[in-house]
């Protein structure tokens, strides 16, 4: 009862979320679909009403009605995921499954009535971003719990000693750093215009690889103190990037990786030293 309870408040915050959030970005989606960008057509900065959708039902009320429901469901279905779906890895397994393909289905409901999907290509391209952006969260949820039971083990004085380098430390963000460095700039390039590459010549590089590298070096520097290899690993992943996806112009992109990933491990290190002296000194002045 108690998390049937969870579930519903959950999801009734995620749908308002949601409500909150997509009408925003649903009018400038309405617009790049149905006469902006996409279209090439006359278009206004924003349209409040799918014009797909009002096609359909014939009428700009019912419309916009039947689309705040929309971005409900996408809300409410997003909502649920906050929720711990099990404590046992096969249970959790089949429940993150089977939450993936509601959130995929109300995703190709939503794409297919508003008309955000021009083309069986954009739809499969949303469906590999949506995955892209599940297995992030599992490689954070991962991480989380790697890290909640090495503090366990560090309590119970069974912690190993720092391996060199760190490169033990290092190894559990390395997906995550793949995935932010490597895969995201070559799904990117599945939706790109081939003549102008704004998701990987300007979203990529100057938004999520910075964003990526920094976020996910901070939460290993707070953990873990300065890892020297995951700014190096970073680095080099996007090497790989610049020779597989793009040209020998993009090599600043590795500086960009290497700075942002080194200044977030840094500063992690700092604010987990605080975060230990802390402690130490209300222990201190206990004992005084």
């Amino acid at each position: 009862m108690k998390n049937r309870k969870q579930l519903l408040v959950r999801a009734l915050i995620g749908g308002i979320i949601g409500v909150a959030a997509l009408i925003p970005v649903g009018g400038l989606f309405n617009d790049l679909v149905s006469g902006g960008l996409i279209a090439m057509g006359s278009h206004t900065p924003f349209r409040l009403v799918s014009s797909n959708l009002e096609w359909l039902v014939s009428s700009v009320p019912l419309a916009f009605a039947i689309q705040i429901m929309l971005y409900f469901l996408v809300g409410a279905v997003v909502g649920v995921s906050t929720l711990p779906f099990a404590e046992d890895g096969k249970t959790l397994v089949f429940r993150s499954l089977a939450h993936f393909a509601i959130t995929a289905g109300a995703l190709i409901l939503i794409c297919t009535l508003l008309g955000w999907a021009w083309s069986w290509q954009a739809m499969a391209v949303y469906l590999v971003l949506l995955a892209a952006v599940y297995l992030l969260i599992w490689l954070a949820r991962w991480v989380g719990w790697y890290a909640e039971a090495d503090a366990i083990r560090k309590k119970l004085g069974l912690a190993p000693a720092p391996s060199l380098l760190k490169w033990r430390e290092t190894l559990p963000y390395l997906p995550f750093a793949a995935l932010v460095c490597l895969a995201l700039p070559a799904v990117l390039g599945l939706w790109d215009a081939p003549d102008v590459p704004v998701l990987r010549g300007l979203l990529f590089p100057w938004l999520l690889l910075p964003v990526g590298c920094f976020f996910s070096a901070l939460s290993l520097g707070r953990r873990k103190g300065v890892c020297p290899l995951y700014p190096a690993a970073c680095a080099l992943l996007t090497l790989a990037a610049v020779c597989l996806v793009y040209n020998s112009t993009a090599w600043p992109y590795c500086i960009v990786a290497l700075a942002f990933s080194l200044a977030g491990s840094l500063i992690g290190a700092a604010l987990g030293r605080k975060r230990n002296i802390q402690p130490s000194k209300r222990r201190e002045e206990d004992v005084l």
